[in-house]
């Protein structure tokens, strides 16, 4: 079965964006980073291009997009001609060469700790890192993460104290941590609108009433959310020998960074 983001009923729903809320998180993680023309930007998990295209109406010009699919990402070249194909947890990019890096609900979907250790290599410090992806609302122990029928961004969600420990234990200062689940709530109000119902939803994707059932199942049980986190890449990082020779990027002046600061967008208790 394909992952979620490439069935169809998903892809019908979100266009061109393929997660919640659309563009709404990118224009919040430029908000608060402010990148400037000369940034050098890694969109992982790039898909269609999306993002990569509002960075570029946004004057920013070193933007470099990394998927697997290779169709999502002949559709991306229609944005931009700065693309590969590779996994995140081995980015064939050199060492302390990003200024920025934004993955857009494609964490979830990876091996976590690696990636975030990838990414910590091809950083520079001081660096910026904005993820966007769900997190688990469950109070329960119960996990419900292997339940879900369907390959997606909600099987390694996990609460948002995990999160921000696995992203210091990789060299990262958390900037910010925001709750942004009420654009997930809206994309799934779409979903019922369009189908009539969330099981006729996954009923769509998975093709099975009893596979629909399941995945109804596994929301109720992790009530998934919404996050964006943004933090900075500190100290040392291990360097990767097979790609220190790798030219692929200029060297460009880090930008200045903010102090650390907490906060959520929606204190408010969404369910």
């Amino acid at each position: 079965m394909k992952p979620l983001y490439l069935t169809t009923p998903v892809r019908q729903g979100l266009g061109t964006c393929l997660r919640p809320g659309g563009l709404a998180l990118t224009k919040r993680i430029v908000q608060f980073i402010k990148p400037g023309p000369a940034t050098v930007v890694l969109d992982a998990g790039c898909g269609q291009g999306a993002t990569m295209g509002y960075l570029h109406d946004q004057g920013m010009r070193e933007i470099i997009g990394l998927d697997l699919d290779y169709n999502l990402l002949r559709e991306a070249k229609k944005r931009t001609s700065k693309l590969a194909r590779g996994e995140l947890a081995h980015l064939p990019l050199p060492d302390s060469c990003l200024d920025m890096v934004l993955c857009e609900c494609v964490w979830n979907l990876t091996q976590k700790r690696q990636v975030l250790e990838e990414f910590a290599r091809v950083m520079k410090p001081g660096a910026s890192i904005a993820v966007s992806d769900m997190y688990s609302r469950s109070t329960g122990s119960d996990d419900q993460g292997d339940r879900w029928p369907v390959h997606c961004c909600f099987s390694q969600a996990t609460d948002l104290d995990s999160v921000c420990k696995l992203f210091c234990d990789s060299g990262f200062s958390v900037q910010i941590v925001e709750d942004h689940t009420p654009l997930l709530k809206r994309t799934a109000a779409e979903f019922v609108f369009t189908h009539g119902s969330i099981k006729a939803f996954w009923q769509a994707v998975t093709g099975d009433s009893a596979l629909a059932e399941q995945a109804c199942r596994a929301a109720s049980g992790t009530r998934p959310g919404l996050f964006l986190l943004i933090a900075i890449r500190e100290g040392l990082v291990k360097s990767s020998e097979h790609c220190r020779d790798n030219t692929l990027l200029q060297q460009v002046t880090t930008l200045n960074r903010r102090p650390a600061i907490f906060c959520e967008a929606d204190r408010r208790d969404p369910s």
